[in-house]
Order: structure tokens, then C-alpha cells, then sequence
């Protein structure tokens, strides 16, 4: 079986398009003075669209329980390998990032929170002051690749199909 022909391809391409849609959509509201863009919600959604990407990754399924750090970093790697991967041993974005934003309604600890793309990584990480700067639209540039890369590799054969099915069997469709 291919990626192509997997009963799964068209809900998982909606997902994706409605994800890429959604920030999109939102950040936009950046440049409207009257409204603003929700900078904490797009963090957290990116937070939570990054641990979905890892459940795939990972081939998660529903019987699988507290697996979301786990795939949450699985797919964070994917945006920076070198970068994320050495965040993930010093910081615990899983836990001071996405955890604190789903649960706290705050980075835990010292964090800043800023819709633009001035920084070099969606996320930084300064080990002196124990301060992130969650980037939003830098992020936002590098989870999208990381997502179209994943996807290219379904299509491609160099991602294991049979993770991705595994975790969508038994899922609701998107419609």
C-alpha cells in the first residue's frame, strides 16, 4: 500500500489544510490595530498541532497512554533537528512550553510570547536567564515545512506508512 492509496490520505490532508488555514487566518490579525492577533492562542495551537504531527509520526494510537511529550518532541525535532533536539535536553518545552500554555495559560517561567519572525527559531531558549521567546511566526514557517516534509515522505515511501495508519484507524475523519 501507498500513501496514495491509503484510506487515511484525504482526512489527514484536510487536517492539514485546516491547520495551515487556521494560523494563517489568524495571523494576519497581527497588522489590524482594532483586534490584534491572540498570540497566546496561536502558540497553543501550535503547541497542540505540533504533539498531533507526533502522534502520527509515532504511530500512536489510541490505546497508547501518556505518549503526548513523547510525540510532541518526535515531531518538534523535525523543525530543527540540531536546534530542538538540544532544547529538548536542556529545557523541556513539553513541559514548561506546551504543558504550561494547555494547563497554566502560561510558559512556565520567564517567556515572552511575540507574533512576529524576528527570531532565528520558533522557539528560543536563553540557558543564562532561563528565558523563552516563543516566536510565533518563525515557528509557524518551520512547523510548516516540518509538516510538508513528513507528508512528502508518506507520499515518497521514506516514512513509515504503516505508524500513520496505525494512529488514524479508528479516529474520526475531518469532513
Amino acid at each position: 500500500m501507498s500513501f496514495d492509496t491509503s484510506p487515511y490520505r484525504n482526512s489527514v490532508l484536510k487536517v492539514r489544510d485546516f491547520m495551515f488555514g487556521d494560523i494563517e487566518k489568524t495571523l494576519t490579525l497581527v497588522n489590524d490595530q482594532t483586534v490584534g492577533a491572540p498570540n497566546f492562542l496561536l502558540a497553543l495551537g501550535l503547541c497542540c498541532y505540533t504533539e498531533y504531527w507526533g502522534k502520527l509520526l509515532l504511530g500512536v494510537t489510541k490505546s497508547h497512554k501518556r505518549k503526548s511529550g513523547e510525540a510532541f518532541n518526535a515531531f518538534l525535532s523535525r523543525l530543527d533537528p540540531a536546534h530542538y533536539g538540544n532544547l529538548i535536553k536542556i529545557a523541556d518545552p513539553y513541559g514548561k512550553i506546551r504543558c504550561g500554555l494547555a494547563h497554566s495559560y502560561l510558559i512556565d517561567g520567564d517567556a515572552e510570547i511575540n507574533t512576529g519572525h524576528r527570531g532565528y527559531h520558533g522557539i528560543n531558549y536563553d540557558p543564562s536567564t532561563q528565558k523563552y521567546v516563543f516566536w510565533v511566526g518563525t515557528y509557524f514557517d518551520e512547523f510548516r515545512a516540518a509538516v510538508t516534509s513528513y507528508i512528502k515522505g508518506l507520499e515518497s515511501g521514506s516514512e513509515d506508512l504503516n505508524k500513520f495508519e496505525d494512529c488514524m484507524r479508528d479516529r474520526p475523519e475531518l469532513v
